[in-house]
């Protein structure tokens, strides 16, 4: 069957899935033709299930309900109060990553700290490839951020008048602000209280964005693609249609494309995905911090167990030997060894002692200290049997937090017109090719403030539309045999990624995993075009897509830096570049400039 790709891109009647292809086909790694051809063909009898929703119109659809997206909807609304923004998230509000933050947000606070330091230890962990420029204007926001969160009513710990600022992993000095070891859902607490009190602000929760919608094809040389919205499954199976004058992508990040994560299970790089697949670059997502202490557990597989303990004095120990084992690999910071060094050293102790985990110890600490300062841990913990201040804690690195993702600057600016990308989701070379412990909500309440204000003009600026946008109209079948098939894919490319990957990685392992994920990548989509859109199947697709994007990128980086680790090739290379993949979708570019062009 011939399929005329410039006649079909004038049909209002498209399913957006065939639009998402067509659009796309310029690339080598998306989605293939035939697809849509195979979609197309009269010949394969399809089942008539309409999954077509309602149609909203909003200033600002923000989808994800973190740190940076609530502070941009807040925000938002300040400077425009009659402005209409829809949030839409997955789950309930607080389902994501930032509420589970145990650490706190990292910022100056003491005498003895100052910005120059801050900025250094940032610097330090992100191995040579954090932006000084952007480092610099994030930390020097600090102080201003823990003020406006203070306003929105988080109390931060303090003693007497002045806060109790932590200790972790890289950090010279004590600078993290915290609230006991529940700062990511105390912080969420206190903004989620005021979004559910604006009328300005519209929530959609068990909402889930499928794509994004695009004024012009993207990958199309010549022209400049701009994002009016998205498309969304609500819980009833229904597909809606948000249209938007500006569309801000706050995801999160993508931990559940691998086994073991401390990520909450919305964390499949839907931002990322969507993204590049209208057009958009993405960058360094080879570089996947790995957590080093997740407890070791059969009946809670994803409780992480805080930096912050190291940070007050917990050693970690072999467990056939007894004996600490951080002098070998960090012999002068130990334990608060940046995230990178310290997984690498539980990776290398777990494969050459047989366990299945190392020993964090911390029993030298009084009881009364550990059940104040670590509350949630100490009972959650106690529940399974370990008392920590008698027991010892097994734990065991897991995958964590996406320093890469979609190229912005520091206000969220992406490549598209309208489309802003924030937190988790963005990379803005502030972390670079390793996370310094508690910035990452720092990154998050700095981009969401500045991408509201930044945001702001386009709500001025009406959409210009190059054509009517049709709601979604698909047909489909459904087979509840597919659900459990969908299950099995996602399980063997979570075990794959794992273990070819991971904290430790080979060009032969990288390249046998590719073949994996290309053979997985074209049943999923033959899925996506064959049956009934569900949100298990939306975050297939996505963590696919994301998957291949690591391994293509682990791939073309032919050194060991930060949290991309190469046996085969452990040097690093000069000068640092970034991994970016352009907007054809080609072999990644390994760039020096990270820019974002504003004006569009």
């Amino acid at each position: 069957m011939t399929v005329d790709v410039a006649g079909m891109t004038e049909r209002d009647d498209l399913d957006p899935r065939c639009r998402d292809a067509i659009n796309s086909v310029s690339t080598h790694f998306y989605t293939h033709p035939l697809q849509c051809a195979f979609f197309l063909n009269e010949d394969v009898h399809l089942q008539a299930i309409s999954q077509r929703g309602k149609r909203y119109s909003f200033d600002v659809v923000i989808i994800g309900s973190g740190i940076a997206g609530l502070i941009y909807a807040l925000e938002f609304t300040k400077l425009k109060p009659t402005a209409k923004i829809a949030l839409i998230t997955k789950q309930a509000l607080h389902d994501c990553n930032s509420n589970y933050a145990q650490g706190g947000i990292a910022a100056v606070g003491l005498e003895e700290d100052n910005f120059a330091a801050h900025i250094k230890d940032t610097l330090a962990a992100g191995d040579g490839l954090s932006k000084t420029a952007v480092a610099k204007k994030i930390i020097e926001s600090g102080p201003k951020i823990i003020e406006l969160l203070t306003e929105y009513g988080v109390a931060f710990d303090r003693v007497r008048s002045h806060y109790q600022l932590g200790r972790e992993g890289g950090h010279s000095c004590r600078r993290v602000y915290h609230i006991k070891d529940r700062s990511g859902a105390s912080i969420m607490s206190a903004l989620i209280q005021h979004a559910k009190q604006n009328s300005r602000i519209k929530i959609f929760e068990n909402h889930t964005a499928v794509n994004l919608i695009v004024q012009n094809p993207p990958h199309t040389p010549g022209s400049q693609t701009e994002v009016i919205g998205a498309y969304v499954l609500d819980g009833k199976g229904k597909i809606n249609t948000f249209l938007s004058k500006a569309t801000v992508l706050a995801t999160g990040g993508a931990g559940k494309v691998y086994r073991y994560t401390s990520n909450h299970s919305v964390a499949t790089g839907d931002g990322v995905a969507m993204a590049c697949r209208a057009g958009a670059r993405v960058g360094n997502l080879e570089f996947y911090q790995f957590h080093p202490t997740l407890l070791f557990s059969e009946k809670n597989n994803n409780f992480l167990i805080t930096e912050a303990l190291r940070g007050e004095g917990a050693l970690l120990i072999n467990p056939i030997t007894q004996q600490r084992f951080m002098q070998k690999y960090a012999p002068e910071k130990m334990e608060l060894a940046t995230r990178d060094i310290v997984a690498r050293a539980i990776f290398n102790e777990i494969e050459n002692s047989g366990c299945k985990f190392v020993y964090l110890d911390i029993r030298h600490q009084p009881k009364a200290f550990l059940k104040k300062r670590f509350p949630m841990i100490y009972f959650t913990l106690l529940k399974l049997g370990i008392d920590m201040s008698k027991d010892c804690i097994p734990v065991v690195p897991a995958a964590h937090y996406m320093c890469g993702g979609v190229l912005t600057d520091i206000e969220g600016h992406t490549d598209l017109k309208r489309l802003f990308a924030i937190g988790e989701t963005a990379f803005t070379g502030f972390h670079g090719a390793n996370r310094l412990a508690s910035n990452s909500l720092l990154e998050g309440a700095v981009m969401g403030y500045q991408s509201a204000h930044a945001s702001a003009q386009w709500i001025d600026t009406p959409v210009k539309f190059i054509k009517p946008v049709s709601d979604w109209s698909s047909k489909g079948v459904r087979d509840e045999r597919r659900a459990s098939q969908i299950n099995a894919l996602w399980r063997g490319l979570r075990g794959e990624m794992t273990s070819y990957a991971g904290i430790i990685r080979t060009q032969a392992g990288l390249d046998d995993l590719l073949k994996l994920i290309l053979t997985r990548r074209e049943m999923i989509e033959a899925h996506y075009w064959q049956y009934t859109i569900t949100r298990d199947l939306v975050e297939l697709r996505n963590i696919i897509l994301v998957a291949e994007l690591i391994v293509r990128s682990a791939l073309h980086r032919h050194e060991s830096r930060g949290g991309h680790y190469r046996e085969d090739f452990k040097r690093k290379l000069r000068p640092a570049k970034e991994t970016v993949f352009n907007l054809y979708g080609r072999e990644p570019l390994m760039e020096n400039e990270h820019c974002i062009n504003k004006n569009k």
